[in-house]
């Protein structure tokens, strides 16, 4: 998959930051850039906007306590035309003065807040007693962020603090590219020549929607001016390779004549769908079903065809501020008409609520959760992706199945297949609402982190791995009920100390050695407890018969669990030591 050229990249950063300008700062985009940077580089935290004729040259100021530094002071310099000329040498001297008055606490600092707005006196007062808490400041000089969208002038930058304090024109849209993963912004209205038209009115729900033919080059010619992923965005999978989009290219190329007796159509929904002398004009268009064909027709050479398509255009008939993830009805839709060809159980979860909150939460965690099927392949090419996990969907659903089951049962349901996790039923024990998902973010993360560990370190080689493969989801449970078994393990445990005790328990320190030492002694214990088992009868009681039943469950509960409790129990402490 080819990545996005810095042309797009840079069109649709800017309907990003204008979109949120309209929204949240009455058209301002120099403070929607601001807000839009703390929320990338930073998550959900909370900060003051301190943008005022009268700012001293900051901002905003980021809070963020139980961090080092605990609080990041920004200045920004905005331009809408990103990457084009240098930051100005006066943005440099501000910049300065901010920087010295913080470093020159005693003989400065006074000075500096006197010339400032008043209600600001307060909050810059505070950030100080903040970094004089740290009193270093090897530590104190990463709390100054200066953001631009300009270039560079090495010469004028502050040598008091680190080169990565200045966020420049090719740093910002770097960061965008990995933010427009969680949240992509609206695409430009869709120009498509009508060819016949139908129509039907939906009075019930304020809906109207047409079914007409329409031109491949149309979307042909839209897709060199917006990126396939900010069309299809809303659906519930990207480009999942394979020969279906090489057929549907050659068709558009070689018998366009041919294509739409060959291929199904597209559905689109939109807000607004003006018409004049025989063009109509999609405005917020989301493709929700024809994603292949858009991706097929968006890497072939011929711009220009008589290629038609069957399109069905489904108009709100209203700006709508709700997200299309957030109406329900809409997701059935989108549900319905993704069922011609096969499509797996899980993928109809990933527009829910829910997984774009779980989304942004692994994001802080330097994990890439994929909602949909070939989410990765739009994006593992960034290169600060290259540290991040990734975990998708339906493996964290038969993750959380496994181990949110005391008796076993979740290991017995995951082996039965993928589909048996994923029915309404236990979609929603397994993802809440999304304000639940969120309260229960520390749960779901030491769920993934132990499966992770059990898979890199919970054997002593590959041959081992491969030959007691039909054991590993039994060892996970076993796993996690004896670590959270731990009285009150969740209200001591955090997200952050999972995290740090899961990383050493996963090198190659002292910790780490002796965390492996008891991961392997589960892993063995398992095992022995079925080649004990099976001399009852042999020839019935296989790896893979025992691993999969009741019966298995029970013995490898009553033999191996109770031999490694005790060390697992220990591993649990770990997860909460200071």
């Amino acid at each position: 998959m080819k990545e996005i050229s810095r042309e797009l990249l840079i069109e649709e950063f800017l309907a990003c930051l204008t979109q949120r300008a309209e929204k949240e700062f009455k058209g301002k985009l120099h403070q929607a850039f601001v807000a839009w940077y703390i929320e990338a580089e930073f998550g959900r935290v909370k900060w003051d906007f301190t943008d005022n004729p009268n700012d001293g040259g900051i901002d905003a100021i980021v809070w963020r306590p139980g961090e080092r530094p605990s609080v990041v002071i920004v200045q920004s310099k905005f331009s809408e035309k990103i990457g084009r000329g240098k930051l100005a040498k006066a943005a440099y001297r501000d910049f300065r003065r901010v920087v010295d008055a913080y470093y020159h606490k005693e003989d400065r600092f006074e000075e500096f807040v006197a010339d400032v707005a008043a209600d600001l006196r307060t909050k810059y007062r505070r950030a100080e007693e903040w970094l004089e808490d740290v009193n270093h400041w090897a530590v104190e000089k990463k709390a100054f962020r200066l953001i631009t969208t300009h270039t560079r002038r090495r010469t004028d930058e502050c040598d008091r603090i680190p080169k990565e304090s200045f966020v420049y024109a090719n740093d910002v849209l770097h960061l965008y590219s990995l933010y427009r993963i969680r949240l992509t912004p609206k695409p430009p209205p869709l120009d498509l020549t009508l060819d016949g038209k139908l129509k039907y009115d939906d009075p019930l729900r304020g809906v109207t929607s047409y079914l007409f033919n329409a031109r491949l080059s149309d979307f042909r010619q839209y897709l060199q001016q917006v990126d396939v992923a900010r069309l299809v965005a809303r659906n519930i999978r990207y480009n999942v390779g394979g020969p279906i989009g090489g057929s549907i290219r050659k068709t558009y190329e070689k018998s366009p004549h041919d294509f739409w007796y060959f291929h199904n159509g597209i559905t689109i929904v939109c807000d607004k769908m003006p018409e004049e002398n025989g063009v109509a004009t999609l405005i917020n268009p989301s493709v929700i079903n024809g994603a292949q064909t858009l991706y097929a027709i968006s890497e072939s050479s011929r711009r220009k065809s008589p290629a038609l398509v069957a399109v069905r255009a489904i108009v709100r008939g209203h700006d709508s501020d709700m997200p299309i993830e957030d109406d329900v009805w809409l997701q059935k839709v989108i549900r319905g008409v993704n069922t011609q060809n096969r499509v797996i159980a899980w993928e109809f979860r990933s527009n829910e609520p829910e997984q774009f909150e779980l989304q942004d939460r692994f994001h802080e965690m330097g994990i890439f959760y994929e909602r949909k099927r070939g989410e990765w392949n739009e994006y593992r090419t960034e290169a600060r992706f290259k540290g991040f996990d990734r975990v998708r969907l339906d493996k964290l659903g038969q993750i959380l199945t496994i181990t949110g089951d005391k008796s076993g049962d979740g290991v017995l349901l995951v082996k039965k297949g993928i589909d048996h996790v994923f029915t309404d039923k236990r979609y929603t024990k397994l993802f809440p609402s999304r304000s639940k998902v969120a309260k229960r973010f520390e749960r779901i993360y030491l769920a993934l982190r132990l499966w992770r560990f059990l898979d890199k370190c919970g054997y002593k080689d590959s041959d081992h791995y491969r030959r007691e493969h039909h054991a590993f989801q039994n060892c996970l449970w076993l796993l996690h009920q004896g670590v959270t078994s731990v009285d009150h393990l969740h209200s001591k445990a955090t997200v952050d100390s999972i995290r740090k005790a899961l990383d050493h328990f996963e090198s190659r320190t002292a910790k780490g050695r002796r965390a492996k030492r008891v991961l392997r002694q589960l892993t063995k214990a398992v095992w022995a407890a079925w080649k004990k088992a099976r001399k009852v009868d042999p020839e019935h009681w296989t790896a893979n018969n025992f691993f999969k039943s009741a019966f298995g469950n029970r013995v490898i509960r009553n033999k191996a669990y109770p031999t490694v409790l005790p060390s697992l129990k220990q591993l649990s402490r770990e997860l909460y030591a200071e």
